[in-house]
């Protein structure tokens, strides 16, 4: 069985929003129990992540680790904007979507990771979908 779902959200530029919640959501509305979940973005300047839960000082950390590999500069040759440049290069090294093993209806990571949205550019209005896949 294949269940998916789409979200949407609003984001600020360089955030990192949990998307936890939704997934959790998802899952319990597939009514799959063991199988594969996968979040995943089409945006090019945006991603999605799982991270050991932590605090906020965690999360400042990798927006400014983030900023820091891939600064928003004025010589890429693409051109947009600075950050949107830089928001294409960060989706190619940290990725734009996450695949979770889900076993008796909860993720093997549950109660360890929480699952991020990365925006890279923005301030945006995006969007994502959860395909929980399974029996």
């Amino acid at each position: 069985m294949v269940y998916m779902k789409e979200y949407t959200l609003t984001t600020g530029r360089d955030s990192l929003q949990s998307i936890t919640a939704q997934l959790t959501e998802t899952i319990k509305e597939s009514g799959i129990r063991n199988g594969v979940v996968v979040a995943e973005t089409a945006a090019s300047t945006a991603g999605i992540f799982r991270i050991t839960s932590c605090g906020e000082e965690v999360l400042d950390d990798i927006v400014k680790e983030m900023r820091r590999i891939v600064p928003a500069r004025i010589n890429f040759y693409h051109q947009d904007s600075p950050e949107n440049a830089a928001g294409h290069i960060k989706n190619c090294l940290f990725g734009s979507s996450v695949s979770m093993i889900l076993k008796d209806g909860k993720l093997l990571c549950e109660g360890k990771d929480d699952v991020f949205f990365a925006e890279y550019d923005g301030p945006r209005e995006r969007s994502y979908s959860v395909c929980v896949m399974g029996e």
